[in-house]
């Protein structure tokens, strides 16, 4: 993989309150031969800096989300590990990025734009600054991706993952519904690869909290139908992802909620058994649904990760 526009010599950042700042950078793919989208990134510096003692996380979101849904986990941990940095990324037509809602052509592109981040971002190696990506979902699919096929580029730059909930029960509905609308249409095929024919993880189907629904379901960030391309992209790449799990040199933590119907459980447990086990973490969540970070008893997740960070700090 290779990363094109590198035109931008470094990330300019506007600094916000509470050291939190904002950037954007040009997209690494072109579409259409129209200019590349906008990607939103938002970093939180930690509160206090010990040197002894850095950490980044960097936080991949799922198809459909934003990195607002990480807001409970940041500002949990603000508060409590305050030596702790965050970096969220929007992808390409998610959130505050610009580009076609919930659409991106090609996996790859997601996984390029992820990478001209990490390659733009300055770690601290002298003070032996640990870097952990945190992938949800889709965004777990990314940190894989990444981290298997360019391995030696990002070698010295992610030190371990934590992925939860990243392989999902989608595959047999959409391929189901590709195969009825794509018969048959011919030239019409990539007009409807743009379609939004399925509604995408309704809110009672992630969380069991009222309010959080509520708010989920009302959140005008949040794409609840992403087009059938995207869709087809993430079964392409769910159906490859097991052999990966034999590659992983990284200290892996998978979360997994075992309430609901999104999660393929199964095909996480299998993934789960081809990587090492001083480098495997597991944890499971019998009473919560896929959005682990906005269920009423995240506070766990949250503890869990943080304990487990911090065996990698020095």
């Amino acid at each position: 993989m290779q990363i094109e526009n590198l035109h931008e010599p470094k990330l300019l950042w506007k600094n916000l309150e509470n050291n939190i700042s904002v950037t954007n950078f040009s997209s690494t793919a072109q579409s259409g031969g129209f200019s590349s989208s906008q990607i939103y990134v938002k970093r939180y510096e930690a509160l206090i800096k010990d040197p002894k003692k850095k950490i980044t996380v960097f936080l991949l979101h799922d198809i459909g989300q934003y990195h607002g849904r990480f807001n409970y986990l940041i500002n949990w941990t603000r508060a409590r590990n305050p030596g702790v940095s965050f970096v969220a990324m929007d992808f390409v037509g998610h959130g505050l990025s610009s580009g076609t809602r919930g659409h991106f052509d090609k996996f790859d592109q997601l996984v390029s734009d992820f990478l001209y981040l990490l390659t733009m971002m300055e770690k601290d190696h002298s003070e032996n600054e640990k870097w952990m990506v945190l992938g949800h979902g889709m965004g777990g699919l990314v940190a894989l991706d990444l981290l298997n096929r360019i391995q030696l580029t990002v070698e010295n730059r992610i030190d371990g993952l934590v992925l939860s909930n990243f392989i999902l029960k989608i595959t047999s509905t959409f391929l189901h519904l590709e195969e009825q609308i794509m018969a048959g249409l011919g030239g019409f095929k990539k007009l409807i690869a743009h379609s939004r024919p399925h509604r995408l993880n309704l809110g009672e189907e992630i969380l069991s909290n009222p309010d959080a629904i509520l708010k989920y379901e009302q959140d005008p960030l949040v794409v609840h139908r992403p087009t059938l391309n995207s869709i087809r992209e993430i079964q392409k790449k769910i159906a490859n992802i097991y052999q990966d799990s034999y590659f992983l040199e990284k200290p892996l933590m998978i979360l997994q909620s075992e309430m609901g119907t999104l999660v393929q459980s199964n095909g996480i447990d299998y993934f789960a058994k081809g990587i090492k086990k001083n480098l495997l973490t597991e944890k499971k969540y019998s009473l919560m649904k896929h959005d682990l970070y906005n269920e009423i008893e995240r506070v766990r997740v949250f503890e869990d990760i943080m304990d487990w960070m911090k065996i990698y700090e020095n």
